[in-house]
């Protein structure tokens, strides 16, 4: 038996019955992962990359799924090479969690929420090891402490509500951790991460990979997270690999046309763009379904689209020049904090501090921070979904703070919101084409609703849907045209400006790359002006003309946002800039080179 070889999947297929047919999940997939090495599994939702984590951990729902084909052969500690899918629940109970472990992408549905984040590592400790609670507990707390989480002694008996979305991500690596596995699955494990969380929990797999000499499989749609982690990537559409080698050679010489795409489709950091690549940029489908390849290179598709710097400051000119359309003068929000049976506030929490700033006619103004740092309560205060404290907000000279119910109302119908989650943004019993001409009826915008009907068409065309979409239900569409559907209806009331409140961060980089891309064609086409909020830099850096960098409350930087990626002020924004995962080739030279790599 090869020491070195953790697992070897040979011709995996998997299906899912459906009322439509059969949809082949992982069509005929193949690949190894060996001791101390990270394999990357990348690519858009519905690619099959977790279907393939979830056949390995025999985690298929059956009916509708099932493994139909292939191998899944696992060097175990102690019984030799075992196919797990042929193994019975019983046997696999073994292997799961025991040596082959698996955090998922949503830590706090992956975590009992009535049972301390300690009881639930201490279940599976005493579940594999049959060791007492007391040991159980000991070792939790050292779990905790090599996953670096703080105060591990509060940690073990806090619930899981208590904690951050980083800190609760890393309740589930100790507890994956638990029993020394070989392999370790992550699947998207820090996609609803800050840039900086991210930076610290993928730093954290390393160090746990090379101590304990396991192999991580670790499932992505971002590249440049997996150029910062991963020995070698597989690139997996519509279930099937279209591509695999070392992390060098898929980065820095890409066969494929899909794997062209989702490299290009990331903001860059070093140039401004017009307009994103995309997939499609690189490869179509004809009229069959099947594939045409484009011999496009990406330093062509990006070269063609980069902006100089006398269009960005010509630009700026014309904005800068016009009275301003928002204005927001000294706004605290705060929060109080209670205590004791009477509710007696003893504190608050500040979550906007004293935050000021004006955005002009046209321009994008991005507020950047993370989680916590104020941005969406400023941007909620800002609409009036909150109050504030104090402070006072001016909108094409009127003041909405002091505004009563009309004419607040008045006012929102110049100002809309995008959230960030389409899927709880759309009520499921309405129509989409009811939930995009609502709005028009409350406002009293045209005449009827045969005339608002017509409107609604057009804005689904313009946002790239179809207007025969009208009367099907939200749960029918993807993340990304739900997305699509919500800009669709903030633009129903004809908005002056728009607060988009991280309206990308929950897509796939291919994705959020098109959205993105319509944001910008939308703002100029109607004349929109963005506050863009988002805890990602690099997306920020892409669409804004200024930044505001928030951090605890308060402004930390506010510029040119070219001036602040180039030139940071802070320690704080210069920790978020090195955060972002860039896929840069020197910086994968070195680090494979590290660990021994030969080019």
């Amino acid at each position: 038996m090869d020491t070195q070889r953790l697992l070897e999947i040979k011709n995996l297929k998997t299906i899912f019955k459906t009322d439509e047919g059969i949809t082949k999940a992982v069509d005929d997939v193949s690949f190894t992962l060996n001791r101390g090495e990270t394999v990357g599994i990348v690519g858009e939702s519905g690619s099959g990359k977790s279907v393939t984590a979830l056949s390995i951990m025999n985690l298929i729902p059956n009916p509708p799924g099932k493994i139909v084909d292939g191998e899944i052969l696992y060097h175990s500690r102690d019984r030799g090479i075992v196919d797990l899918v042929h193994v019975s629940d019983s046997e696999m109970r073994h292997f799961r969690g025991n040596e082959i472990g698996m955090i998922f992408q949503e830590p706090m549905t992956s975590l009992n929420p009535v049972f301390t984040c300690g009881d639930q590592v201490i279940e599976a400790i005493v579940l594999h090891q049959k060791v007492s609670k007391t040991e159980a507990r000991e070792k939790t707390l050292a779990l905790f402490k090599e996953v670096q989480l703080p105060r591990p002694d509060d940690i073990i008996d806090s619930y899981p509500h208590q904690l951050s979305g980083g800190q609760k991500q890393r309740v589930m690596i100790a507890m994956a951790m638990s029993c020394n596995p070989n392999i370790l699955i992550a699947d998207e494990p820090t996609t609803a991460l800050d840039v900086t969380v991210q930076a610290t929990i993928l730093d954290l797999m390393r160090n746990l990979r090379d101590k304990r000499d396991m192999g991580i499989l670790f499932i992505t749609h971002d590249l440049g997270v997996i150029a910062e982690l991963a020995d070698k990537v597989v690139v997996m559409y519509q279930g099937k690999i279209v591509e695999q080698g070392t992390v060098w050679e898929i980065f820095s010489n890409p066969q494929h046309p899909y794997t062209k795409g989702l490299l290009s489709c990331r903001p860059p950091l070093d140039h401004r763009l017009k307009i994103l690549p995309t997939i499609s940029d690189f490869m179509e489908l004809n009229v069959d379904g099947k594939m045409i390849e484009s011999d496009k290179t990406i330093s062509d598709e990006i070269n063609k689209q980069i902006i100089s710097t006398q269009e960005i400051e010509t630009r700026h000119k014309d904005l800068y020049k016009k009275t301003p359309l928002l204005c927001v003068e000294n706004i605290k929000t705060f929060f109080p904090i209670r205590k004791g049976f009477f509710g007696k506030t003893v504190d608050y929490v500040r979550a906007v501090n004293d935050v000021s700033f004006d955005v002009y006619p046209g321009e994008t103004l991005g507020l950047v921070g993370e989680s916590g740092c104020g941005k969406t309560t400023l941007g909620r205060t800002i609409i009036r979904l909150l109050e504030a404290t104090s402070g006072k907000i001016w909108f094409d000279g009127n003041e909405i703070i002091s505004m009563d119910k009309a004419q607040l109302q008045e006012v929102r119908k110049q100002i809309q919101i995008v959230f960030q989650d389409p899927y709880s943004s759309l009520n499921p019993r309405i129509t989409i084409g009811s939930a995009i001409m609502e709005p028009m009826q409350v406002h009293g915008i045209l005449e009827d609703d045969k005339a608002r009907r017509k409107r609604v068409d057009e804005l689904l065309e313009r946002v790239e849907l179809n207007a025969d979409h009208f009367n099907r239900y939200p749960h029918e569409f993807s993340g990304g045209q739900r997305q699509r559907i919500c800009i669709a209806r903030s633009l129903a009331v004809n908005p002056r400006l728009v607060i988009l409140d991280e309206s990308v961060s929950a897509l796939d980089v291919s994705i959020q790359a098109q959205v993105l891309n319509l944001l910008n064609e939308l703002r100029d086409e109607f004349n929109l002006t963005y506050i863009f909020i988002s805890h990602d830099l690099s997306v920020v850096k892409f669409m804004s003309d200024r930044m505001v960098v928030m951090n605890q409350g308060i402004v930390e930087e506010l510029n040119d946002a070219d001036e602040i990626y180039n030139n940071p002020q802070t320690d704080y924004t210069k920790r978020l800039i090195a955060a972002i995962p860039r896929g840069n080739l020197d910086d994968i030279k070195r680090a494979q080179t590290l660990r021994g790599m030969q080019f």
